[in-house]
């Protein structure tokens, strides 16, 4: 794909890599819709980018606004070309809290809300979205942002089994629909050095993880973007993870 013109819906767009990604394609003379939860942050970027930017409030953890801002946009004349699959939370919490006598237990609230913001909105939005494309005839491109993760990582069952998720989509999708000249691939990326991962993380935890990254530092959004930028522009890449991490394994 050509960059110059693409209609790009990018979720959560309008903080961290979500946001990168939003002003990095535009500078690529991309056109931009964003699906965010938060109504302030919509309006800003309408505000702010003009007409190379739709953002429409969602949450694409909750199916019927996910069906109801889709027809918004579709309504409104963007109907993407490309998806990418960014919104979600980052969540710390073991198993088991052996250090408590009470509440030790990973509470089951926060792993229907990880799981729901993590799996349950790249399926609600991806479903809505290739159908679309799909009517169209256009093969179109959707890239997950995943995470290493999901190979497994102390402290984040939920996170891990989301981004686990995710990769199984990808390649369950890239089997289903690659016939039809669909591609479908998820960008994984280490620690990447941005408000919520040290919302996420202790500067302790941070300064031990940088230590094991081989180039010890931890990695910057714009990776995230040229990663999805080589995605898109070559047209056989298609239903597998790239892991953007510095060389860190878990």
């Amino acid at each position: 794909m050509r960059l110059k013109g693409l209609k790009i819906l990018v979720t959560g767009g309008a903080s961290g890599i979500g946001r990168a990604l939003v002003e990095a394609f535009i500078a690529d003379g991309c056109f931009l819709g964003v699906f965010e939860k938060d109504a302030k942050s919509c309006d800003m970027l309408n505000n702010e980018y003009g007409d190379t930017v739709r953002a429409w409030p969602c949450d694409v953890s909750c199916p019927d606004q996910v069906d109801r801002t889709f027809g918004s946009a579709k309504d409104a004349g963007f109907r993407p070309d490309v998806l990418i699959n960014n919104a979600g939370i980052i969540h710390s919490e073991p198993l088991v809290n052996i250090g408590k006598k009470t509440e030790r237990i990973h509470s089951r609230e926060n792993w229907k809300k990880v799981l729901a913001a993590d799996l349950d909105s790249v399926f609600y939005v991806t479903s809505c979205v290739v159908d679309d494309m799909i009517q169209r005839r256009c093969q179109g491109l959707v890239i997950s942002i995943s995470s290493i993760a999901a190979h497994g990582n102390i402290g984040q069952s939920a996170y891990s089994a989301a981004k686990a998720g995710v990769n199984s989509l990808t390649f369950t999708w890239a089997k289903e629909l690659g016939p039809l000249g669909m591609r479908f691939v998820a960008i994984a990326p280490g620690f990447l050095d941005t408000p919520s991962t040290r919302a996420a993380l202790s500067e302790n935890t941070l300064a031990r993880i940088q230590q094991q990254i081989p180039l010890r530092k931890l990695g910057s959004t714009s990776a995230i973007y040229l990663a999805a930028k080589a995605i898109i522009e070559s047209d056989y890449i298609n239903g597998t993870v790239i892991e953007v991490d510095g060389g860190l394994s878990l």
